[in-house]
């Protein structure tokens, strides 16, 4: 069936859908590997020099991962000025190195190597995918041997226009040319996407996107009785969507033809869309890519108005929500480019953006399909190799017959509502059944990736019900809202009626009940924990044992306090508390599990992309008989989350805070001081990794102190505070925060007073608490690392009181005058440092303004080895690399690209240098050249400087400027 509807915007644009008879299964892995087999991808990856470091490294990952998850040797181009077609992701795999990249960029060597491929492969009748990446420009963008190779792959590519479809997908990095991208992506007989990006760590989704797109994707070719014909891709094999223009009269339509990429032909009867939900609005929106900032708009308004509870079920919803979420985003992006387009001067990095920004819906559709169908894939195959049957019947087989009548002691009281059989009667009838609390939950889309937060308790029932009256309910209500169930306008889920007239249900808990009841739970645990976070029994995840106790948590709070429920919650809790003693999930989940729980007590900072609900540590209290253990650790937790939402980073108001509990609100000052720092030599018992740390430490944070190398001598420096030792305390209790809600729930549960926890604060240690929120998390955003090394309670003051003073107004002057042996020494160390971290660490404290003798020593010998091999390398770097990282002015860290200096450019990108650091390296020699500068204010130039001695042996000075991008040179 196909159907239409016509878009009420400015451009009036129809939307078809066509639903395929036969969808195929969902995505996993096989089905990914099948895809596969017809299919021959290529990558080409730019390997010249600027992608040395992180962007090379980052990309050989990806092409390694995409090899493990696949299977599949497809074949790997790497080009600069040269191309190398040897290589394939298997041999990459295989090597513990990774490529190497240097040279210039040679776009006519590796269009040549593509097009001798199709020439040498015409004959394979196998559909052929090129990836090609690159992060610049060619040599010579305007050169004959560029246009002749374009020319004759067009002309190769114009000859094969009846063989299976040949596509090109580019990924641009850094500093490349749209409208080039743009005509490379347009060469196959299918037109390819495009991705950009600045960062090198997005090189890796780059990859994984291209990949999965072009393993899953199908074309089609839709053709109208009035010859009007529209092609269109699609990834889900369920349905084909499209826009076809307003000049179409589809109401005078009634089929049209569609051709499939196997070339089978199916006709479909063609009518108006009846049954308009929010997804089918969306769909078409998502299709649409607007021209200027008044489409735009045009779109914002119109997406606006759409009612996403206007959905079919749950799923629908989920999807409806998502899709909303990414076009809402999409258009908030293309305001601001189409807001930087007006500018006179358009720089290309936004029209790089604009086009990888129109392609991003496609993308968007598979990773969001994505997402549940590997964690359920995962799940079946471990099903089908547990005989999950075989251990619930040997249970049932065990019973014995005392256990049985204890049982049936029971079965007054656990009574399945909708099929009145008791708890007896299910045990007895079933090895895999289980009684269960019904509830009525509201689920979002983190519910997969956060399910503690994508899912959310609305209300608690007091009906029980079995797990398989509960799941036939659900598939009735989903079919036939007539016959067992109804849908209702809240959050429109489909649910079934429960025990009272107002009474839904749409998920439900195992009870307790009895031991072998338990027993049934624990080894269906898997099922029915997916079934409640995902609608799919298959979509277990470990995380869900812990959002779990949030979930009892909520029935606690909206509890009744009548017999039966307190006896429903006491079965729950019973349930919740095996979980956190014998299941291996609970105590190996990553996220806020066991181990969470016990840097909490402990007091460690929580480090995590997700906010800790602190519900669920609370429980875990609760459910070990041990709460008031935990009520103070998790009321300073409560209290640093609620500063740490409330304040911005590096906040003067921050600051205020952390001089008022280190000096007191009266601040004392000391008299000015001026002094000299006694020279840290280096020596035997200084180990050289440890001298790098305090230098790596030291890039990250400027007020550590590394390891001193130089004499250095305080030229002013202001006046210092007096550290208070005494607690203000009126100070400290202004600080603290009324009890939140969950905790004085659980208060109130156990009967605990509700000033318990404010008598038993130690007022020492909440003014340490408050100091490493306000200053280590806060303030001074210290990296993870940091966190792991924080002072003691002991010496917390004097620690943050150095930081603090070191902070102040202080001119620093080294000392080289004395001798030279202290300029070879710093030099020393930063050409041996194993990491960059460590070399940008020296570099920033020794040669803050990028001159001087030991920056002129460390410039010259870094070009001077520029050209030796890789016998050159120390530790993990070369020191090629640290030449490159001082000319772009930045490094590559775990977390983020960093600048060296604030007060210099920074070059994302940089064409290959190479010719010019040799002639550099000549010129120095030949101009005997002792001192050098380095600048970068648009252009990226050297300051050079020799000393001339004249007739009167008086020394005067001769200074050249060396253009190294743009190239060029001159004396000045």
């Amino acid at each position: 069936m196909a159907a239409y509807l016509k878009l009420p915007l400015s451009n009036q644009q129809i939307y078809v859908e066509i639903k395929l008879s036969h969808p195929e299964a969902t995505y996993n892995t096989t089905t990914a590997a099948a895809a596969g087999g017809d299919l021959d991808i290529i990558c080409c990856v730019d390997v010249s020099g600027s992608m040395s470091g992180s962007p090379i490294k980052n990309v050989c990952e990806v092409l390694r991962d995409i090899y493990e998850r696949t299977q599949k040797d497809y074949r790997l181009f790497t080009y600069n000025t040269q191309t190398d077609v040897k290589r394939t992701l298997k041999t990459l795999s295989e090597r513990n190195d990774n490529l190497q990249a240097s040279g210039g960029t040679s776009f006519a060597c590796i269009f040549t190597a593509i097009k001798d491929y199709l020439m040498q492969n015409a004959s394979a009748k196998k559909a052929i995918t090129f990836i090609f990446m690159t992060d610049g420009q060619d040599n010579e963008p305007n050169g004959s041997a560029l246009q002749k190779s374009v020319q004759m792959l067009k002309l190769m590519l114009s000859a094969m226009t009846n063989s299976p479809p040949i596509t090109f997908h580019v990924i641009g990095f850094g500093e490349v040319n749209d409208a080039f991208l743009n005509k490379i992506r347009t060469f196959g007989t299918r037109q390819g996407l495009f991705r950009y990006s600045t960062e090198s760590k997005e090189l890796q989704n780059n990859f994984n996107d291209m990949f999965e797109y072009a393993l899953h994707v199908r074309q089609f070719t839709i053709k109208f009785p009035n010859g009007k014909t529209y092609t269109a891709n699609n990834i889900d094999n369920e349905t084909v969507g499209f826009l076809a223009n307003d000049d179409d009269d589809l109401s005078a339509m009634a089929e049209l033809t569609l051709i499939d990429d196997k070339t089978t032909t199916t006709q479909f009867p063609l009518a108006p869309m009846k049954d308009i939900r929010a997804i089918h609005l969306l769909h078409a929106l998502n299709l649409i890519q607007p021209e200027n900032e008044e489409q735009v708009k045009s779109i914002q308004t119109y997406l606006n108005n759409i009612q996403i509870t206007n959905s079919k079920n749950f799923a629908e919803r989920l999807e409806a929500e998502q899709i909303y979420k990414e076009i809402d985003q999409r258009m908030m992006e293309y305001r601001q480019l189409f807001t930087q387009l007006k500018m006179t001067q358009v720089p290309e990095r936004v029209k790089l953006q604009l086009s990888a920004l129109r392609h991003d819906p496609i993308f968007a559709n598979t990773q969001r399909k994505k997402k549940l169908d590997l964690r359920v894939y995962k799940n079946v195959d471990y099903f089908k190799k547990t005989n999950i049957s075989g251990i619930l019947q040997g249970y049932k087989d065990s019973i014995t017959s005392d256990t049985w009548q204890k049982i049936r002691e029971q079965k007054e009281i656990w009574v399945d509502t909708y099929s009145n059989e008791d708890i007896y009667e299910i045990m007895r009838k079933s090895p895999d059944n289980i009684l269960c609390l019904g509830i009525f939950v509201q689920r979002d889309e983190e519910v997969i990736n956060n399910p503690a937060k994508g899912l959310k308790l609305l209300k608690v029932t007091n009906t029980i019900i079995s797990y398989d009256s509960f799941i036939n309910g659900m598939n009735l209500a989903r079919n036939n809202q007539q016959v067992q169930g109804q849908f209702t306008t809240l959050n429109d889920h489909y649910s079934i009626a429960g025990a009272l007239a107002d009474e839904q249900i749409n998920a439900v808990i195992p009870l307790y009940i009895n031991d072998e009841h338990m027993k049934r739970i624990r080894i269906l645990e898997g099922i029915w924990l997916g079934y409640l976070y995902t609608l799919d029994s298959c979509g277990y995840d470990k995380q869900q044992e812990v959002a779990l106790l949030k979930l009892f948590y909520e029935i606690i709070q909206q509890r009744t306090n009548t017999q039966r429920q307190k006896e429903i919650i006491i079965e729950l809790e019973k349930v919740c508390r095996f979980i956190i003693d014998e299941s291996q999930g609970f105590k190996t989940a990553e996220q806020f599990g066991e181990k969470t729980y016990e840097k909490l007590l402990k007091r460690l900072p929580i480090v995590s992309t997700q906010e800790y609900d602190l519900s669920i540590p609370l429980m875990i209290g609760y459910l070990r008989n041990d709460l008031t253990s935990v009520l103070v650790p998790i009321y300073y937790e409560y209290i640093r989350q609620e500063y740490l939402r409330k304040y911005p980073k590096n906040s003067a108001t921050v600051k205020t805070i952390i001089e008022n509990l280190v000096y007191g609100c009266d601040v004392k000052h000391l008299p000015a001081t001026f002094s000299t720092n006694n020279s840290s030599t280096l020596t035997n018992n200084n180990l050289p990794d440890y001298i790098e740390k305090s230098f790596i430490d030291y890039f990250h944070d400027e007020l550590s102190e590394p390891i001193q190398l130089t004499q250095e001598n305080i030229i002013k420096e202001n006046r210092k505070w007096m550290i208070h030792e005494e607690i203000e305390l009126d100070y400290i209790k202004g600080l603290l925060l009324p009890l939140p809600d969950f905790i004085r729930t659980m208060l109130n549960l156990c009967q605990i007073d509700e000033d318990y926890i404010e008598k038993h604060l130690d007022y020492d240690t909440l003014r340490y608490e408050l100091l490493i929120t306000f200053y280590y998390l806060i303030y001074s955003d210290t990296n993870s690392g940091g966190l792991l090394n924080l002072p003691k309670k002991e010496n917390i003051l004097s620690v943050i009181d150095g930081r603090l003073q070191s902070e102040k107004e202080r001119a620093v002057a080294h000392d080289y005058s004395e001798s030279v042996h202290l300029v070879h020494l710093v030099s020393h160390v930063a050409k041996n440092c194993k990491t960059l971290e460590g070399f940008a660490g020296v570099m920033r404290k020794y040669c803050p303004s990028r001159r001087g003798p030991i920056f002129s020593e460390v410039f010259i010998r870094l070009v001077e080895s520029y050209d030796e091999g890789e016998g050159d390398t120390v530790g993990t770097v070369t020191k090629k690399e640290k030449l490159i990282a001082l000319l772009k002015n930045q490094i590559s860290t775990t977390t983020a690209t960093k600048v060296i200096y604030d007060d210099m450019d920074q070059c994302h990108s940089l064409p290959s240098l190479d010719e010019q650091l040799r002639s550099l390296r000549r010129f120095i020699d030949e101009k005997k050249v002792e001192q050098i500068g380095l600048q970068n204010r648009g252009r990226l130039v050297v300051y050079c400087r020799r000393t001339l001695l004249g007739d009167r042996q008086c020394r005067r000075k001769r200074n050249y400027r060396y253009f190294l991008n743009p190239f060029h040179e001159d004396s000045f």
